[in-house]
């Protein structure tokens, strides 16, 4: 016969088994409270991290742009050096040919004194000219040069000086650019004047003597002839007249004068033969100089990678022309400028 459980034991048993289960339930409970409270703390971690991420991201940008604006000043800054030191050079060769005829000048201003003649302002006689000479009737004119192409980007300046009907002067370089040299006769042919710049471009063998420069530049004269039935007769030493030696350049332009050349250097340089020129630098040089010059010649270069020059260059057609300017090209009627 089984034995029964007491009463008592039995209740005991009952209330241990429903004090477990609330224990149970509570500890689930209390796991479930930290859970959420887990679950809540990492959640405003990720909008913490969210929003240090934003925040390290608009830094980021922040000292990006900085620095590209930090850049951008150092280049301006180095072009303008660049600018600066060929004005140094500029005004040294006018130097010297200002030293080479001090005796003339001397004895002109000895003279002068004798005969006590004053500096007489223009404007104290302003009705006194002769017909067509009035310089208030006078038109601005600028000459803007470009060197060294044909290139990919000598189309695109074609079509910029078309939209001003400015007519300009390309001194062009052989040596690398036979791909381009279909636009020889597209310059020609859009009314431009295209003159010599040499074949090389190699300072070091076009400056060692006269008759290394003569065959160089019969190589490029030859190309362009060929190539456009065009026949050049302006040229423009690499560098300018003041480069090499003063007795081969003096030799030089003695010579391609005999044959009926002239030589133009620049009165106001863009800078932008210089790789650290900015699109403001060239901008800046050529805007700011060309009203300090009676019919200023500009220097400008349109080789390859002068994607600088071809990005001021609506800035300073639209600039000129606002201002007056007339856009022409050279040829041998205009005064050149020489700085031999």
């Amino acid at each position: 016969m089984k034995k029964k459980i007491p009463l008592p034991a039995a209740l005991s048993c009952i209330l241990l088994f429903i004090l477990c289960c609330v224990c149970l339930a509570y500890g689930c409970f209390s796991l479930s409270q930290r859970c959420k409270t887990l679950e809540a703390q990492a959640s405003q971690l990720e909008e913490d991290n969210s929003r240090l991420e934003d925040d390290n991201s608009k830094l980021n940008t922040e000292l990006t742009d900085s620095t590209a604006q930090l850049e951008e000043k150092e280049h301006y800054l180095a072009g303008q050096k660049e600018y600066i030191s060929e004005l140094s050079d500029q005004i040294d060769a006018f130097t010297d040919e200002d030293d080479d005829d001090s005796d003339s000048d001397d004895s002109d201003n000895d003279w002068d004194s004798d005969n006590g003649d004053d500096d007489t302002d223009i404007n104290t006689y302003p009705n006194l000219y002769a017909e067509g000479h009035n310089p208030k009737d006078a038109k601005k004119t600028v000459y803007l040069t470009f060197d060294d192409g044909p290139s990919e980007l000598t189309p695109q300046v074609l079509d910029l000086l078309d939209r001003y009907n400015a007519k300009a002067t390309f001194f062009v370089v052989q040596k690398n650019n036979e791909d381009c040299e279909e636009y020889l006769s597209e310059i020609v042919e859009r009314g431009h004047t295209l003159g010599l710049h040499s074949y090389s471009h190699n300072y070091s063998l076009i400056y060692s003597s006269k008759d290394a420069f003569l065959s160089d530049y019969e190589e490029v004269y030859d190309w362009v002839v060929d190539k456009t039935g065009y026949t050049p007769s302006l040229f423009r030493f690499p560098g300018g007249s003041n480069n090499g030696s003063s007795y081969v350049v003096s030799g030089i332009i003695d010579e391609m004068q005999e044959r009926g050349f002239q030589y133009f250097d620049w009165n106001v340089s863009s800078g932008d033969g210089s790789e650290l020129t900015t699109t403001e630098n060239i901008i800046d040089n050529i805007c700011s100089n060309v009203k300090n010059v009676h019919n200023p010649v500009v220097l400008m270069h349109d080789g390859r990678g002068k994607h600088a020059t071809l990005a001021a260059l609506p800035s300073v057609l639209k600039y000129l022309s606002d201002n007056g300017y007339e856009f022409l090209p050279l040829d041998k009627n205009v005064e050149p400028v020489h700085y031999r």
